[in-house]
């Protein structure tokens, strides 16, 4: 809906005009903005008449959450900053602006093809906010978002989630009243009061959301409408949507992984399994490489030369498999007897020495320092490969795992005794 009069939102350091209201809720509204580049965002502020303390301490999670956020299927918060209406002063954020969301794609009826690639996209944010310890608690096709010029969906409205690291956001408890905004994708859990609400009732929403980018119509029930009836040749996702769908929590399917895992055997090669990060607080695929030795190599930084021992210093501790790797790498010159295997490693406190005349340092130095980039070089291949081979191996397993389930199924289906 178009606005009469233009709105303006200020942050620290710009200026947002919104022109048009593009969403409207309970808890608030969302419109559409323009900065003064005359790009495109929205945003979103909260509804003065519900603007309770509760709401804004969790509309501050909300902000915190997905400012930090750096996952391509989480919504990114760019900026935020406080409206004043009236005399009430509201929080607002300002985020990028999507032209779709998944209900619009539902209602426009999705190709069969293209919905597990969609789906995956929203396993990996819902997956991404599990493991930094968020339960969004409120998905539905409403708070899916869609770009489509990239094809990309986010999940979005952290709004009622439940935050774990409660050092890095404000503590809220979450009213019954308030428990959840939509009672058509509540898991039976989220119904009940003083009912435990965990990662499980992300899993049933997500079950509904699958069901009905098929048929079109949420499974509520026990006879509801399969996807087998729509589309045969996926079939084998009714017993995955049945699983995910189970009236007690510790029925269901116990985590997004495993179903991905379902997916991965099904040959769905778009699928990826996420880790954390080692060294970043991020979410990433499995398959990405965050080695510290690839991402920061080791460089040579200082020596020292005492009692005959030259000691070259690196600037990162390093492992064993970089020290093997140095030890093999394809070396065309060195000073006599100072070969690469002559050197010794102190990999704790990134130290390599060798036994040197005074006259050979400068000499052992200028052949060491191309040494390096070669190892790094063979490191990052080394890892990639094996990355790839782990990668391969698992994907072969989950298959091969689905083809013997299936054998076994046939047969209890057609041996008679």
């Amino acid at each position: 809906m178009e606005l009469k009069n233009h709105l303006t939102f200020e942050t620290a350091f710009s200026q947002y005009t919104a022109t048009e209201i593009i969403g409207e809720g309970g808890a608030g509204r969302v419109y559409k903005a323009h900065d003064e580049a005359k790009n495109t965002y929205a945003i979103k502020i909260l509804n003065a008449k519900n603007a309770t303390r509760e709401r804004i301490k969790r509309f501050k999670n909300e902000i915190t959450f997905c400012e930090q956020n750096t996952h391509p299927h989480i919504l990114k918060i760019i900026d935020n900053g406080p409206y004043k209406e009236g005399n009430i002063v509201l929080p607002f954020y300002v985020m990028q602006f999507y032209d779709s969301s998944l209900r619009r794609l539902i209602e426009a009826v999705i190709e069969y093809n293209a919905i597990l690639p969609l789906f995956s996209q929203i396993l990996d944010g819902v997956e991404a906010a599990h493991k930094l310890k968020a339960i969004h608690r409120d998905l539905k096709p409403e708070n899916i978002l869609y770009d489509s010029k990239n094809k990309a969906l986010v999940v979005a409205d952290f709004g009622i989630a439940r935050f774990q690291e409660e050092e890095l956001y404000t503590a809220v408890e979450t009213k019954a009243a308030d428990r959840l905004a939509n009672f058509q994708y509540a898991a039976p859990e989220q119904r009940m009061r003083g009912a435990h609400v965990d990662e499980q009732a992300d899993i049933y929403a997500l079950g509904l959301m699958l069901n009905e980018m098929f048929t079109g119509v949420i499974p509520l029930g026990t006879s509801y409408k399969l996807i087998a009836s729509v589309a045969q040749e996926y079939t084998y996702l009714d017993d995955l949507v049945s699983s995910m769908l189970r009236q007690s929590p510790q029925d269901r399917t116990s985590s997004i992984e495993v179903i991905k895992r379902e997916l991965i055997g099904r040959k769905n090669d778009f699928v990826e399994l996420q880790r954390l990060s080692e060294i970043r607080s991020t979410v990433i695929p499995s398959t990405e490489i965050d080695d510290p030795l690839i991402i920061d190599p080791p460089r040579l930084i200082d020596f020292d030369w005492q009692n005959g021992v030259l000691t070259l210093i690196l600037s990162r501790p390093i492992t064993d498999k970089w020290i093997q790797t140095f030890y093999r790498i394809d070396w065309r010159q060195s000073l006599m007897g100072k070969e690469p295997n002559t050197f010794t490693f102190n990999k704790t406190k990134g130290e390599v020495q060798v036994p040197a005349e005074e006259h050979q340092v400068q000499g052992i130095i200028n052949h060491f320092k191309p040494w390096l980039p070669t190892t790094n070089n063979d490191y990052r291949q080394l890892i990639e490969q094996e990355k790839k081979a782990q990668e391969e191996k698992m994907r072969k397993e989950l298959q091969e795992k689905i083809v013997k389930q299936e054998a076994r199924e046939r047969l209890k289906k057609t041996i008679k005794i």
